[in-house]
């Protein structure tokens, strides 16, 4: 895939005037297939993907066809789909995926999204990838999930549009050391543990908890695990069709009715409150503390690459509350407290812009960059060459100014960071965009960065990277 694709797909075709201000991008980046080879850490297929059906069936039969690709079989061992409709489905209708791969449950009723953690619960593998059906992930960023979960992984991944990314980060709350938590949604693409889901369906048997509330399972179980959450940008494609569950005011009202109860239970585990904490040890609900991380990261469309910076993107937030019911009101807080340009590049420029393989988004940097900074792309495994490469930033004139003055390009092999042999070389491309590049000083790496050596104000974007023949 790598050799067919390019690194990291994109990209820059030559500008010319002809173009009227529209750059070429060339279908693939032609990269030399004796320059470069890509091994990620080797995969064994153990992840069952978990699809629910109600009222988009020609959604699941495309999602599911994705999902069937021969370059998932080293990930995706079955698909599992859970349909709620009335309406039965047989594996024939899936003629594109082997119906060695293929599980199909249709339940009796509609049991919601309480019907996922028990179709992953009761999956062979260890772990599940789940999303829902208006949703379309690719499989390289199906593949970089799996890359970079293991059973030692704290938080369940959630991949979320920026608006949900940040709507996570503003509910955010901390109380003393016991309640370190936000809420964050499943069904934009997310893997997480079998234990998790066995465990989380485990605690919501121990509450209690009514049938609507079980139905309502994912409006619970991200601040019931007492993590933050570790949500990254996504690259997904919306498919939309069929009837939405979630809209309008009322849909909104319902989903908030059901975040509140889930932090009230939340206040009862910790505070031990109930006689759930005293008859028996609790499941799924972490005691331990936690950090905040204040990593921003973004899936590479194209190939199994992360995208990860630390320059802070939006104003500092509250997080320091009296109890976790106060999860909603802090969002309100945090929201006021934002300027309307405090969150536009967030929004509209997003990390993710930098690794979609399209030169006319960008990742924006809205205030400038800090000492230490980072922009790091993670390769999950090595990357060894045979002739001289050098890793291409195509960037505005103010990013540009930025690498020259402020910045290195740093390497990892084996553990430690080496700097590049050479400083940034920039060349204008027209319209106010300039690829930036420097060479590698490794014959094999895992990751690249560049380092901000010192703090500049400045506003600037970034609009692509990839590899090339020097």
């Amino acid at each position: 895939m790598w050799l067919t694709r390019s690194f990291f797909i994109v990209l820059w075709g030559t500008i010319t005037a002809l173009l009227m201000k529209k750059p070429q991008v060339p279908q693939e980046f032609p990269v030399d297939s004796a320059l470069l080879s890509f091994s990620p850490s080797k995969q064994t297929a153990d992840t069952t993907a978990v699809i629910l059906n109600w009222s988009r069936f020609p959604n699941v039969v495309r999602i599911v066809s994705l999902l069937c690709l021969p370059e998932l079989e080293n990930t995706l061992a079955s698909i599992h789909i859970w349909n709620n409709s009335p309406n039965r489905i047989l594996k024939e209708d899936f003629a594109e995926c082997p119906p060695d791969r293929l599980q199909i449950t249709n339940s009796p009723s509609n049991l919601y999204f309480q019907a996922r953690f028990l179709a992953c619960a009761e999956a062979t593998t260890p772990f599940c990838f789940i999303q829902d059906d208006d949703y379309l992930v690719s499989p390289e960023i199906i593949q970089t999930l799996r890359s970079r979960f293991s059973n030692d992984s704290v938080s369940t991944i959630y991949l979320s549009p920026p608006h949900e990314v940040m709507s996570t980060i503003l509910k955010r709350i901390h109380v003393k050391s016991k309640i370190h938590t936000s809420f964050a949604w499943l069904g934009y693409g997310a893997i997480m543990r079998r234990t998790q889901a066995r465990d989380f369906l485990a605690l919501m048997q121990h509450l209690n908890v009514s049938e609507d509330e079980m139905k309502m399972a994912d409006n619970y179980y991200a601040l019931l695990a007492n993590v933050y959450p570790e949500v990254w940008f996504d690259q997904g494609i919306e498919l939309g069709g069929g009837q939405a569950f979630t809209q309008g005011a009322e849909g909104d009202e319902r989903n908030n009715k059901h975040i509140a109860q889930a932090a009230k239970y939340l206040d009862e585990i910790i505070n031990c409150t109930s006689t759930l904490c005293i008859s028996q040890p609790v499941p799924f609900t972490s005691l331990d503390d936690q950090m905040l991380s204040s990593v921003y990261r973004a899936p590479c469309v194209g190939s199994q690459c992360l995208l990860e910076t630390n320059i802070s993107l939006l104003p500092s937030t509250q997080i320091d509350v009296g109890s976790a019911n106060q999860v909603l009101e802090i969002e309100k807080v945090n929201r006021k407290s934002f300027k309307l340009n405090d969150t536009e590049d967030f929004l509209l420029h997003p990390p993710s812009h930098a690794v979609d393989g399209n030169p006319q988004t960008g990742f924006c940097i809205p205030k400038g960059v800090r000492k230490g900074d980072t922009i790091e792309i993670d390769l999950l495994g090595a990357v060894a060459k045979s002739r001289q490469a050098e890793v291409v930033f195509l960037v505005d004139r103010e990013v540009r100014s930025i690498l020259i003055a402020a910045a290195t390009l740093q390497f990892r092999g084996n553990d430690e960071w080496f700097e590049s042999r050479t400083s940034f070389t920039c060349v204008s491309k027209g319209h106010d965009l300039h690829e930036c590049s420097a060479s590698t000083p490794l014959t094999r790496f895992s990751a690249f960065r560049i380092f901000f050596q010192r703090a500049i104000e400045r506003r600037g974007c970034l609009q692509e990277i990839w590899m090339r023949e020097q």
